[in-house]
């Protein structure tokens, strides 16, 4: 599904993503087409410029309908900022640490996010400890004092906790389910602010957040639910196969090796393995020349996995592999698949085919308007097929 840019497939997905959020307060239809229409394609400080301008204006109708005293429209305000905010930081790779309008648009999307009256009247923003550090999240309790399902849910390769409210925490309100969003290492303000970079061993983040999450009022410790979003279709069944106290895991969508991911654009090239090395090399040190997709994707593993080389980029993609890990998940799991995923073609499969646990597999299809990673343009669809099965897999 190509969206304003058609000789761009990353500018379009983006798009795609942003729109996508739609029916959860994350965007209007027109806005996000408007804008996009004035971004020159594969230009990242266009992308930058007119998004950010986007976010900025929004956000000031925001700061005016609050001083007014109009809170449905200030939420409503706040809201898609914080979306247009995180949407203009995507493309900024090129040295993120000391790009000052990163910071930037990192700190508005928490700051507009926070200051929609929906987020503080319902949600509770949390910190997680873990490891002499605290990570962020927000907590929805729909169940009160009496003990009722929770969903934790986590994104992936570039994802916020403020973008998870979006692709899962209001649906999870509208399917009755509490609901603990966070962000751990590589992600988000762990990533932006306390420099902590990923980890493949996702299990020592889930952990404490289940420490933390059976402390707070309305969870069922025997109904907690783990869901992982994008490269999260690893880490969460990667989490899910050492706690013990995770009743259900949702891999959205399923991811089975990273590395083969990686090493797609090599596959496609015919490149022999022991050239690869020297191959990668040459990608890293120009990979402004390359297309969008690629020159995205190799940028932010550098910044978010702390790599700088090729061996160091084969060594690190190469431990998020759950070839010896997928047998010990015990927990009922869905692993999702989106048709016309460009970035985990096969993988879902791969992954499911692993599992030796009570198991479901969802393929969501072009022709559903769901084809693309991680559902994006069809949200409604997702979420209803997959609380289904929460609700079927979580029964008292």
């Amino acid at each position: 599904m190509r969206l304003v840019f058609d000789t761009d497939e990353t500018f379009s997905y983006e798009t795609l993503r942003s729109i996508g959020y739609t029916p959860y307060g994350g965007a209007d239809i027109g806005e996000v087409i408007s804008t996009a229409e004035r971004v020159t394609a594969g230009d990242g400080d266009s992308w930058y410029r007119e998004w950010n301008a986007l976010a900025d204006r929004v956000a000031s109708i925001g700061d005016t309908c609050a001083a007014n005293g109009h809170d449905v429209s200030a939420n409503s305000a706040y809201l898609r900022a914080s979306n247009y905010y995180r949407t203009a930081e995507f493309f900024l790779r090129d040295d993120p640490d000391n790009d000052p309008r990163v910071a930037k648009s990192s700190r508005r999307a928490i700051e507009t996010f926070r200051n929609a009256p929906e987020i503080q009247a319902r949600w509770t923003r949390v910190q997680i400890p873990y490891e002499g550090t605290l990570l962020e999240g927000y907590y929805l309790n729909v169940s009160g004092d009496r003990p009722g399902p929770t969903l934790l849910a986590h994104g992936g390769f570039d994802s916020t906790v403020e973008e998870m409210y979006f692709s899962v925490g209001e649906a999870a309100r509208q399917h009755g389910y509490n609901c603990l969003i966070f962000e751990g290492p590589g992600q988000g303000s762990a990533l932006r602010i306390k420099k902590i970079k990923f980890r493949h061993d996702w299990e020592a983040i889930v952990t404490p957040v289940v420490d933390f999450a059976i402390t707070l009022p309305g969870v069922d410790p025997d109904r907690i639910a783990l869901l992982g979003m994008s490269m999260g279709g690893y880490l969460a069944p990667r989490a899910a196969a050492f706690e013990p106290r995770i009743a259900a895991c949702i891999a959205y969508d399923g991811l089975f090796s990273l590395a083969r991911a990686f090493t797609s654009g090599l596959d496609a090239q015919k490149i022999e393995p022991q050239q690869r090395l020297g191959a990668m090399e040459n990608l890293l040190a120009h990979r402004t020349e390359l297309p969008t997709a690629m020159c995205w994707q190799l940028s932010n593993a550098m910044w978010t996995f702390g790599i700088n080389t090729a061996q160091g980029l084969f060594g690190e993609v190469g431990k998020y592999d759950l070839t010896d890990v997928a047998a010990q998940i015990k927990c009922p799991t869905l692993v999702c698949e989106a048709e016309e995923d460009h970035f985990f073609t096969g993988q879902p499969v791969m992954l499911y085919d692993a599992l030796t646990c009570p198991k479901t597999f969802m393929s969501f299809t072009a022709s559903e308007g769901a084809g693309e990673h991680c559902h994006s343009g069809a949200l409604t669809l997702f979420h209803q097929r997959m609380f289904d099965w929460l609700d079927d897999t979580l029964k008292p």
